[in-house]
């Protein structure tokens, strides 16, 4: 049964007056550096605590402790405090993704080279198993997506399988984050498939992040933009996080 979910937040709530529709598919597109990770963070700790189940897979983040700092950070959780609801999966470049490794790294975490659909379906479903059923459902929520069709041997495969899992799959709700800044074809089919689409970009010299809904289905959405009430500070070091990202995994993914 759909139902609508409403985050903490009053200044992405004030775009959707009644919720965003779920189980369903919500894509964050825009410019790389435009703060979509952050955004996606506030429908996260709010899924958490109104007592639903969290997947956590920050493709761009070496580990964990990235995600656990901005969400203590910006959004005052304390992931810890939540045993039992979230589960990582890290996206490691040293495994090999043709024998579909998928190594266990602590009691809610995993560790898959994600490049290979059949992996990234696996990986997924040992998540989901682990963290069992709740009222609101279970959240999957994908930073920096596109990292995973940079690899010429799997793009076209991992993009057959992700375009009909926002489409068609309604088993659960999943937040995706975009960069539109390449690859530009694949990224307007994610975006097309998706229930939900919400744009992103950071305005400067302000340095602000303004968010727009651009499409949410079953539901009233306001055309306009809201301005996310992130620090200076904190869009600096995201902007080096995310550049960091591009410099250091891209090259390695092109390999693959």
């Amino acid at each position: 049964m759909m139902k609508h979910f409403r985050t903490d937040y009053e200044w992405i709530d004030q775009l959707m007056p009644e919720g965003i529709p779920v189980p369903s598919s919500l894509v964050i597109s825009g410019p790389g550096g435009s703060g979509k990770p952050l955004i996606g963070l506030a429908m996260g700790a709010s899924w958490l605590r109104q007592g639903g189940k969290v997947v956590l897979i920050p493709l761009q983040y070496p580990d964990r402790s990235f995600t656990e700092n901005d969400l203590a950070r910006l959004y005052d959780l304390k992931l810890s405090d939540y045993a039992g609801s979230f589960f990582f999966i890290k996206f490691d470049l040293d495994l090999d993704p043709t024998a579909g490794e998928i190594e266990q790294s602590g009691p809610d975490e995993i560790r898959a080279n994600l490049v290979n659909p059949e992996v990234w379906d696996r990986a997924l479903d040992i998540a989901i198993q682990t963290l069992g059923a709740s009222p609101l459902g279970t959240l999957v929520f994908g930073s920096a997506l596109n990292l995973l069709l940079f690899s010429p041997t799997y793009r076209e495969r991992m993009l057959a399988r992700l375009e009909p899992l926002l489409r068609d799959d309604k088993s659960r709700t999943y937040l995706f984050t975009v960069s539109s800044s390449a690859l530009k074809r694949e990224i307007e089919l994610l975006e097309g498939a998706a229930d939900h689409l919400l744009f992103a970009e950071m305005t400067m010299p302000e340095m602000e992040v303004h968010a727009r809904v651009a499409r949410l289905r079953g539901a009233p959405y306001l055309h306009k933009s809201a301005v996310a009430p992130f620090d200076r500070e904190t869009l600096v070091e995201m902007k080096k996080k995310a550049d960091a990202s591009r410099m250091t995994r891209i090259p390695v993914i092109r390999k693959i």
